[in-house]
């Protein structure tokens, strides 16, 4: 990718990675003449999709620099235009790199991106609102929402929610149509709605799932009963979680999801609250990201 405008916009506060030293080590990987890079650190939320945004047309990558929430705001902005995103992930669970084989450690990522090219892959949203990765309700939604209001960061903060909304969430009845289809009326513990593969962490909720097939992995999960969550724990963290029978996987590129009312939605491991119906969309092909 020699000859590129590139920007890197770094979340100082993302995971727990000390960036302090972020513009020495691009310095020393795009020296030489044949990048222009230029590093902006955020200021504040919704600082990075700003940037993005002003970026378009002037620089030809904008790499971000953080978790999966700054990703999506980064990304949401290119979508549909000739700019590529670049993931140097220094978040907490890494999640979209993960599925794309980006590495976690910032000096080969940097690497990555100074040797790779452009590929196209699919994004998607919930009610018009962006989404990369993963979107769910149910248990990942309120181990999200109780995440973002902890200021520990790290696997054992998000394992915490994890298992104490296994014991208190009650699932709630919801309705689900896929184009053409009879609703299908369900109370799992979650539904994620996957366009790559995992959670973060390694955490695989869609073994199959292909961020450049034109759909998305519905992942309806049963509470399974306690002595069975070792086995789901071990295919979680092993992509085979599709072999379980408390999992059914349904792949759309459009369905829609109707609740009896509003509440969060994880939208890339963000809470968001939403309405009660939830009309969820692809669009193929829609970002370029360099790998």
């Amino acid at each position: 990718m020699a000859n590129r405008r590139i920007l890197f916009i770094v979340n100082p506060i993302s995971g727990h990675h000390d960036k302090r030293r972020f513009r020495e080590q691009v310095a020393r990987e795009f020296g030489g003449g044949d990048f222009s890079c230029e590093v902006v650190f955020t200021e504040r939320a919704g600082h990075a999709a700003e940037l993005s945004a002003e970026a378009i047309g002037v620089y030809d990558v904008v790499a971000a620099v953080g978790g999966d929430g700054t990703l999506n705001e980064v990304a949401r902005s290119l979508v549909g235009t000739d700019t590529a995103l670049a993931v140097i992930p220094c978040g907490s669970g890494n999640g979209l790199a993960r599925s794309l084989h980006i590495p976690t450690d910032t000096g080969r990522a940097l690497r990555l991106l100074r040797d790779g090219c452009v590929r196209r892959i699919d994004t998607a949203t919930v009610n018009g609102r962006f989404f990369l990765s993963v979107a769910g309700i149910g248990l990942d939604a309120q181990t999200a929402f109780d995440f973002a209001q902890d200021p520990r960061r790290g696997f054992m903060t998000y394992a915490h929610y994890v298992t104490t909304n296994y014991f208190h969430y009650k699932p709630e009845t919801v309705s689900i149509t896929f184009d053409g289809e009879e609703p299908m009326v369900c109370s799992p513990l979650l539904i994620t709605f996957a366009n790559s593969n995992q959670y973060g962490y390694n955490a695989v909720i869609a073994p199959h799932a292909s961020l450049q097939d034109g759909l998305i992995d519905v992942c309806m999960l049963q509470r399974p009963p306690l002595p069975a969550i070792p086995d789901i724990l071990s295919k979680l963290m092993h992509s085979r979680l599709d072999k379980s029978r408390y999992l059914t996987i349904r792949q759309s590129s459009h369905f829609t999801l109707e609740r009896s009312a509003g509440g969060v939605v994880n939208l890339d491991g963000d809470p968001v609250m939403m309405e009660a119906v939830l009309d969820v969309r692809v669009v193929p092909g829609s970002l370029g990201v360099v790998l």
